[in-house]
């Protein structure tokens, strides 16, 4: 029976110290801001709405051509609540910068799962749609519609992922609300 508690307190004590090891890497990585621990916790939301410009033109938030900017750190969840207010079928993709110059964008977004479903074909009016996906990696990208014709002919606007911003933003900031989770 002794040998059996000797065991016991000596599991125990592993244990513990097992733990307070654990518990002091945490802190001290909590406290140099190691990125691998904050990006998890972070998710940014937006709304893009298919729409027109005053003139006209194809939009989301009503703008177009590069004119509205989301920015979000690297490393952070993204939601996309989209939804077409437009009475023509429009979509809403993350590709990469430049593909706005396709007649057809490609259909493969720039990270995964950051894409409405029926990308070339896209959504009536009505319901809303949301997609998520991890800004994995630094750089510039366009959010645009995968529509035949639409992106070359203006809708799409820019994404840009961070790895020295610390919160998302927008520019300019009416063109959209971001939430933070």
């Amino acid at each position: 029976m002794r040998r059996q508690q000797k065991v016991a307190t000596a599991r125990a004590r592993a244990l513990l110290w097992g733990g307070l090891v654990l518990g002091v890497l945490a802190a001290g990585a909590l406290t140099l801001g190691t990125p691998l621990l904050h990006a998890a916790s972070h998710t940014a939301e937006v709304t893009i709405t298919a729409n027109k410009t005053a003139s006209g033109g194809l939009a989301f938030n009503g703008y177009h051509r590069g004119e509205m900017t989301v920015t979000v750190p690297v490393g952070w969840q993204v939601v996309v609540h989209f939804e077409n207010v437009d009475t023509a079928a429009h979509s809403v993709a993350v590709l990469p910068s430049g593909a706005h110059t396709q007649m057809t964008p490609a259909s493969s977004p720039a990270f995964a799962g950051a894409t409405t479903p029926n990308f070339s074909s896209g959504i009536a009016k009505g319901p809303q749609q949301t997609f998520t996906f991890e800004a994995s990696k630094a750089g510039t990208y366009e959010f645009l519609c995968g529509v035949s014709g639409h992106a070359i002919s203006g809708q799409w606007d820019t994404l840009v992922v961070s790895a020295t911003a610390t919160a998302p933003s927008v520019t300019p900031p009416s063109a959209a609300t971001i939430t933070v989770r």
